[in-house]
């Protein structure tokens, strides 16, 4: 087993067992979750590890073994020599980076025309993964983790980012830093919103820290609202690091309940066929 599956299938198993806690608890019944949901979940989650991270990690070797011959595990003396800065600055920088493109699919409309098919694609890759359960009655739950359409994984820069590490040297470093993201987005796609309790304290000390770390760090709540059909489905675009939010992209939003409404409404078609929803390229509605 390469670093690359064991991180795929790392995430994988903790996003299966809090799928399982979720059915179990009923957060799935009376269309949260939709037969169509569990399928996009799996078609995605199988693309992910089977097509798309061995197909990018491919393109990287191949483009790199040409333009810089021995440039594979370039970079390993800097994980050996310097591992805990290391790991720190790849995981704030493939953060920003994911931000940036995640922000770049939400973002208002940029007025060149060039720039207007470009996040035409980043928006339509991106929908599925805010598509959950019937209209009104869909739930947010740790198997949207991966959902996204066929396109996310291959124009994603963070993406090409991780794996250009790993194919540079930096195992270990890509190994822990991209497992502990993988880990923190599944937390704050699943159905739990601990930090409300934090946040509705009645101790004032405790909430002032919860409001404070919210600033830092992106908790299930925060995430939570960026799904929910509503004034911040634009907002919490960073997965683990709300610093970014906050200070960068300024789409920081601390709530204090839970969402009323998650999903965008869907379509017939993309409610009817999988396939649909995952491959197809109509930008119209974006263009």
């Amino acid at each position: 087993m390469t670093t690359n599956d064991l991180v795929a299938l790392s995430v994988l198993a903790f996003v299966l067992i809090a799928a399982v806690l979720e059915w179990a608890t009923g957060r799935s019944a009376n269309g949260g979750r939709t037969a169509k949901d569990w399928q996009i979940a799996g078609l995605t989650t199988f693309m992910m590890i089977a097509v798309q991270r061995p197909l990018v990690l491919f393109l990287i070797g191949a483009g790199l073994s040409l333009m810089w011959p021995g440039s594979a595990g370039s970079l390993a003396w800097l994980e050996s020599t310097y591992f805990w800065p290391t790991l720190i600055a790849f995981f704030c920088l493939e953060e920003l980076i994911h931000g940036a493109g995640h922000y770049f699919a939400h973002c208002r409309r940029p007025k060149a025309r060039w720039a207007q098919l470009a996040q035409a694609v980043f928006k339509h890759s991106h929908r599925p993964h805010h598509l959950s359960g019937s209209d009104d009655r869909g739930r947010l739950t740790a198997t949207q983790t991966f959902t996204n359409g066929w396109l996310w994984w291959l124009i994603m820069p963070n993406y090409w980012f991780q794996l250009l590490c790993l194919y540079l040297g930096l195992t270990e470093v890509f190994l822990w830093g991209t497992v502990t993201k993988g880990l923190w987005a599944a937390h704050t796609h699943a159905g739990w919103n601990y930090d409300l309790y934090f946040h509705n304290h009645r101790w004032a000390w405790v909430r002032k820290t919860m409001w404070a770390l919210a600033h830092v760090f992106t908790f299930p709540t925060q995430h939570h609202h960026h799904h929910a059909r509503g004034r911040n489905s634009a907002r919490n675009v960073c997965g683990s690091l709300a610093l970014y939010d906050w200070l960068i992209f300024d789409t920081l939003a601390i709530e204090k309940e839970a969402p009323a409404i998650y999903g965008w409404r869907q379509s017939e078609r993309e409610q009817r066929s999988v396939l649909y929803r995952y491959f197809n390229l109509d930008l119209r509605k974006y263009l």
